[in-house]
This record gives C-alpha cells, sequence and structure tokens, in this order.
C-alpha cells in the first residue's frame, strides 16, 4: 500500500513538473511611427517649402522613409530627415498632400503614415534687364535684351518672357533657356521696349520698359570713333565730308554694346561694305570684335585701321594671336613695341609704293606707337626714318594683300602725320584707289 501511494506520488510530481514549463510565445514587431514637421503656420504658402519629419521606433530603429505626393503611386526612399520642395499651382490656390512612411530595421513600415495637406498660392515672377547689358541711348537699327526672372515659388517655374516694341498690340514670346530678345529692322526715332515675365500658370510680372533712340543707316560706310581725341573725330569726318561721304558714326570709345549679337550685326548686317576703324592709344576695341571683323573681311569688304593700341591688344606671350598676321598682314616677329618720336620726324613712303604721298610729317610729339615688317603677302606703305632708337627703316603703315588690299593698317594716328603733305591726301587715294573693286 506504501509502495502503490509512493509511486503515484512519484507520477503526480513528475506530471506537475511537466504541466508547469514555460509556454512558447512568438514576439510580433512593432512597427516605427512617423511625424511631419513643417516651419510657420501651414496657411496659403508659397510653392517653395523646406519640409522635415522623423519617426520612433519602440523596439528598434528606423533606417529610412518612403514618401509621396497627391497620392501618387511612386513612393521615394531617402534616409534623409528633411528636403525642399517646389510644388505647383496652376490656378490661384493648389492643394498638396505629402504622406511620409518609416520603415524600421526590421523592414517593418509604418501602417499610419504622416500626412501634410499644404495649400500652395501661386505668386507671379519678377523681370528686371541683366545689369549693365542695357543697349545705349543711341543705337543703329539692331538691339539686344538680356532678361532676368525670379520667383518665390522657384526660378524653374518661369516659363519665359513677353514683350512688345512701342504700342504693338501683339505680344511675342521667348522662353526662360533664351533669356534674351534681339530687335532687328528697327524704325528710326524714339523707341520703347516693354517686357513682362510669366510663370508655368500664366502669372505676369509687373512690367518694365526701356525707352532709346534708333538712328537710320546711311552708308556703306562704318566710321568706328574708338578715341576719346575730339581732335581725331574731326580730322577724319572732315576729311570724308570732302570726298562726298556721309559716313556712319559708332561711338565705341567707352566699349562696344554689350551683346556680341549687336556688334556682328552692325559689321555684317547692315550694309556696310568699308570701315574705318581709329583708336587711342591705349585702347582699341577691336580685338573684343575680331570673330565679326574676321567675318567682314572674309567676305572680301574692306577695313582702314588707324591704331597705335591695337597690336598690343592683340598682343599675348603665351599664346599669340593670328590675327595681325593673317588679317592685317603683320610680320609679328619684327614688331618693334612702343617706341617715341618726336614733333618735327619725316615718315618716308617706302620706295617700290606709288600714289600715296611722299612723305608725312609728325606734327606732335608721338609716346606710342609700334612698327613692323609685312609678311610676304603683304607690302609697307610708309616706312620711319634711321634712328638710335630702333634698327634699320621699319614700317608704319601695310596694305595686304599687296596687289588688292582688303586691310590698310596704319600703327600710327593719321591725324598727326601732317605737314609737307597733308593726310588728307592719304585717306583720299585710300578710298578713291585702294578700296575700289
Amino acid at each position: 500500500m506504501i509502495r502503490r501511494c509512493s509511486i503515484a506520488l512519484l507520477i503526480a510530481i513528475v506530471t506537475i513538473g511537466c504541466e508547469r514549463e514555460p509556454p512558447s510565445i512568438t514576439v510580433t514587431n512593432i512597427p516605427p511611427d512617423t511625424h511631419i514637421f513643417v516651419e510657420g503656420i501651414v496657411d496659403t504658402v508659397p510653392a517653395r517649402q523646406i519640409i522635415h519629419w522623423w519617426g520612433n521606433d519602440p523596439d528598434g530603429w528606423v533606417v529610412g522613409y518612403h514618401y509621396n505626393w497627391d497620392n501618387s503611386p511612386d513612393t521615394v526612399f531617402t534616409t534623409a530627415t528633411c528636403d525642399t520642395f517646389v510644388l505647383s499651382a496652376e490656378d490661384t490656390v493648389n492643394l498638396h498632400i505629402l504622406r511620409v512612411w518609416a520603415e524600421d530595421n526590421d523592414g517593418a513600415i509604418d501602417t499610419t503614415p504622416a500626412e501634410l495637406i499644404i495649400p500652395v498660392k501661386n505668386s507671379p515672377p519678377t523681370v528686371s534687364f541683366k545689369y549693365g547689358s542695357l543697349p545705349a541711348d543711341t543705337t543703329f537699327p539692331v538691339a539686344t535684351f538680356y532678361l532676368e526672372a525670379h520667383d518665390i515659388d522657384g526660378d524653374e517655374s518661369v516659363a519665359g518672357f513677353y514683350y512688345k516694341l512701342d504700342t504693338d498690340t501683339m505680344l511675342r514670346f521667348t522662353p526662360s533657356d533664351t533669356p534674351y530678345v534681339t530687335l532687328r529692322d528697327i524704325e528710326p526715332g524714339q523707341r520703347t521696349f516693354t517686357v513682362w515675365a510669366v510663370d508655368i500658370s500664366n502669372a505676369r510680372s509687373d512690367s518694365i520698359t526701356h525707352t532709346w533712340w534708333v538712328k537710320p543707316v546711311l552708308s556703306d560706310l562704318l566710321v568706328v570713333d574708338d578715341d576719346n581725341d575730339n581732335q581725331a573725330d574731326r580730322f577724319y569726318l572732315d576729311a570724308l565730308e570732302s570726298m562726298g561721304y556721309t559716313p556712319n558714326m559708332w561711338r565705341v570709345e567707352d566699349g562696344l554694346p554689350y551683346s556680341p549679337i549687336d556688334v556682328d550685326i552692325i559689321i555684317n548686317e547692315l550694309g556696310v561694305d568699308k570701315i574705318l576703324w581709329y583708336t587711342g592709344k591705349d585702347i582699341s576695341h577691336l580685338s573684343e570684335a575680331q570673330k565679326s571683323i574676321e567675318r567682314y573681311l572674309d567676305s572680301g569688304k574692306k577695313l582702314l585701321l588707324i591704331s597705335p593700341a591695337t597690336l598690343n591688344a592683340f598682343y599675348d606671350p603665351e599664346i599669340p594671336s593670328p590675327f595681325p598676321y593673317d588679317y592685317l598682314g603683320v610680320d609679328t616677329a619684327t614688331v618693334v613695341w612702343d617706341k617715341l618720336i618726336p614733333a618735327g620726324a619725316i615718315i618716308q613712303r617706302a620706295t617700290n609704293v606709288t600714289g600715296y604721298p611722299d612723305s608725312l610729317k609728325v606734327s606732335t610729339f608721338l609716346s606710342r606707337f609700334d612698327a613692323f615688317e609685312a609678311q610676304p603677302e603683304a607690302e609697307i606703305i610708309y616706312r620711319l626714318p634711321e634712328s638710335g632708337l630702333w634698327e634699320g627703316t621699319p614700317g608704319v603703315a601695310v596694305r595686304y594683300p599687296a596687289d588688292n588690299p582688303i586691310v590698310i593698317f596704319f600703327s600710327m594716328p593719321l591725324h598727326r602725320l601732317d605737314g609737307f603733305n597733308n593726310a588728307i591726301d592719304v585717306i583720299n587715294y585710300i578710298f578713291e584707289h585702294e578700296f575700289v573693286e
């Protein structure tokens, strides 16, 4: 009896011990929670917004975020916690919805994304002329306007520019990736250019205007005044008017137009086939118009260049410009730079040249000019006298090509070479003989 009780008790103890083993429990990952924050009051706002978000995960950590706009099926994944967005506003006010889901280290994604509703108001852009780019107060019948536009909704929302000339009722358009307008064949007189910026929602800026004077093209001769010496102006104009010319005056002593388009049109598209370009001793703007001048000369048109500064403007000891050799007829390897010559010195005509006055007299002390030899296809017209200041008798005037010149270049100011023969005779011979087909 006792033995039976012991066995029963042992079985009971074993049975009780088995029942007290801990049950198997499956632990479920808790997904993260997501929040959105935007600075300021979410009222009607400009389209450019900086938005922040963050997430909490009670049993791990957040590894990134998924977001989309306006219930789009496409989401973006990022590890960042903020970004800048530019939201469209095709109408006066648009509502945009941002949803963000945090993802934790076990791949669980927030099942209740954070949501932000943003009412976006479209703002019109602003427009201005690019600083320093406006055409001069007086121009030939061409003018280019460079435009800038900004928009608090994002500059990328600017679609382009509407513009008109004077009271034209039809507006023209140029897109934002071509932010300039070139007007051609403008009628002479006072003109006013008006422009507006417009965004992708067709909201327009206030208008801005520029009023200037347009002068007509008078002849096929262009005189480029690149010298602030009034004596030079009077000399060349008197010489040309005495020959019956009515030249077009283009004053560039303070610089060429901002627009290279305008420079090229003036030189190549206004019907000009003869140019007299004269400069002072310190600055020549011809080098800034090099490509347009090359195109002009390549078409066989004529250039009389009178400039003590042009060779210096093209000189670069590291990358020598081929322009003086290829277009002016100067052998650049022989240039004698920045010479001085006293009043009364005689400039002699080269022995193999005819038609020009035999000699010219320096009327005032010249503090700067260059001398040179001609490249093989060119020919020296005038040479310096022998002097201890230079070797031999280098040239100061050249024609290129020698037999039928399209360029005649004086490196000394012609209006200061007078005396035994009148320097006006030089200009007369050039235009009446050298530049005649």
